[in-house]
C-alpha cells in the first residue's frame, strides 16, 4: 500500500504519536492528517475539532476523503462518567457516520480496549475475542458500547470498520493514570528531585503488557489486510505481575528507592487479579506477532 491518505484521530496522543510516526517511517509516499487538539510533527495537516461534534468530523472527512482512518481518540482516566461516554462513543458515531455519507470506501480501524472484558472467568484466559464482555468500569463499559456501534455500522451499512482491543501498551509517555505511567513518573521525580519513595497500589495484580510499536505495526497490518466487521486483540499474551514490571523498571533506572502502598491506589472490587489475552486470531489474520520484549521496552522508556 503505497501514496494513500491516512487520517489518524488521536493523532497527538500517547498511541496516535507512535501510529503516526510509524506510519511516516514507511516511507511510501502516504500523508498523514490528524484530528487532535495540539500538533503532532508527523501530520501534514492537523484538524483541532471536537471530535465528538457530528458536523466538524464530517467537514474533516469531506475534506480529505482518506483511504484510511485509524480511530484512536478517547478519554480515560477521569472521574466524570458523562465525559467518558460523550468522547467515546459519540466520537466513534460521528466518524462512521461521517464516513458512511463522504467516504464510504476507506478502511477503518478503530480502538476498542480490553477493559471491554472485565472480569474473566479463569478457564477463559488467556482471553480470545469470543469471551463474553462484562465491563467493571465506565470506560470499559464506553468501549464496548463503541465496539457495538462499529460493529452495526458494518453490518448495516457495509463499512469497512474492524476493532482492536489493545491489551496494557507500555511505552515512553504512557498515561500517569496506568501502572507503567505511574512507576515511571516517580521513578524519574525520584532519579531527579530526590524523593525515592514510589507509592504503589496493588502489586499482586497481573496485567499483558504490550510496546506500542508492536500495537502500531499490528495496526497498519490490518490497515494492509483488512478484516471488516472483526475484533482483533493486541497483546503480547505473557501475563506479568505488577510487582515484576515495577522491579523491572527500579532496575533500569539504576536508581534505590523504598515502595508504600497507598489505599488510594486501591481500586478495590473493581480491581480484576489477573487479564491476558490470545493474539492468535490477529496471527492468523495477517502474519502479526509482539517483538518487543518487556524488558527491552522498560529499557527504551528510560534511555528515550
Amino acid at each position: 500500500m503505497t501514496g494513500k491518505k491516512i487520517l489518524i484521530t488521536g493523532s497527538a496522543g500517547f498511541f496516535g504519536r507512535y501510529m503516526a510516526e510509524y506510519v511516516n517511517r514507511l516511507g511510501a509516499g502516504h500523508k498523514i492528517f490528524g484530528i487532535d487538539n495540539r500538533e503532532d510533527k508527523f501530520c501534514e495537516k492537523f484538524f483541532n475539532v471536537n471530535i465528538s461534534e457530528g458536523n466538524a468530523v464530517s467537514g474533516v472527512i469531506a475534506e480529505v476523503m482518506p483511504d484510511v482512518v485509524i480511530h484512536l481518540a478517547g478519554t480515560f482516566g477521569t472521574d466524570d462518567n458523562q465525559q467518558i461516554y460523550k468522547t467515546n462513543v459519540l466520537s466513534i458515531i460521528a466518524l462512521l457516520e461521517a464516513v458512511r455519507i463522504y467516504d464510504t470506501k476507506c478502511t477503518v480501524v478503530a480502538a476498542g480496549s480490553a477493559a471491554e472484558y472485565g472480569r474473566i472467568d479463569t478457564e477463559r484466559i488467556p482471553a480470545d475475542e469470543s469471551v463474553p464482555c462484562m465491563p467493571v468500569m465506565p470506560y470499559g463499559l464506553s468501549k464496548w458500547l463503541a465496539t457495538q456501534t462499529a460493529l452495526y455500522y458494518h453490518r448495516v451499512y457495509n463499512l469497512n470498520v474492524s476493532i482492536v482491543r489493545p491489551f496494557q501498551l507500555i511505552g515512553r509517555g504512557v498515561t500517569n493514570k496506568l501502572a507503567p505511567g505511574a512507576f515511571f513518573e516517580q521513578i524519574e521525580n525520584a532519579r531527579q528531585c530526590g524523593n525515592k519513595i514510589i507509592k504503589v497500589g496493588n502489586l499482586k495484580s497481573s496485567r499483558d503488557f504490550l510496546d506500542v510499536r508492536d500495537a502500531a505495526r499490528a495496526v497498519w497490518m490490518l490497515c494492509e489486510k483488512p478484516a471488516a466487521g472483526e475484533i482483533f486483540n493486541l497483546c503480547s499474551g505473557i501475563p506479568t505481575v505488577t510487582g515484576d514490571l515495577l522491579k523491572l523498571m527500579i532496575d533500569a533506572s539504576g536508581i534505590e528507592v523504598k515502595i508504600e502502598v497507598d489505599p488510594n491506589r486501591l481500586k478495590g472490587s473493581a480491581d480484576v487479579s489477573e487479564v491476558y489475552g490470545s493474539c492468535a486470531k490477529i496471527m492468523e489474520h495477517c502474519g502479526w506477532a509482539p517483538e518487543i520484549s518487556i524488558e527491552k521496552a522498560i529499557r527504551d522508556m528510560f534511555n528515550g
